[in-house]
């Protein structure tokens, strides 16, 4: 008989919960459960950023004059005569 410690009838184990169990379905948990699941969606979003990335720089290159779509051997040899000087 424990007589100094007085609450002796403790549960065993804890009855709170751990977790909630219902919470509301956001957006947030959405773009997880694609990005853990979804292997094909993961490889296309990152396929389509790189695409649109090399797009971007390509079009910036383009309107600064440093990207000649349609070059022709004098430009080629201007541009030459430009880095030797």
């Amino acid at each position: 008989m424990n007589i100094f410690n007085k609450n002796t009838n403790k549960p065993v184990h804890d009855l709170r919960k751990a977790e909630p169990t219902h919470h509301r379905w956001t957006y947030r948990d959405e773009l997880k459960q694609f990005w853990t699941m979804n292997k094909a969606g993961i490889g296309l979003v990152i396929t389509g950023t790189c695409i649109g990335i090399l797009i971007a720089m390509m079009g910036f290159a383009f309107a600064n004059g440093h990207l000649h779509m349609f070059s022709t051997p004098q430009n080629v040899y201007e541009h030459l005569a430009e880095v030797v000087l």
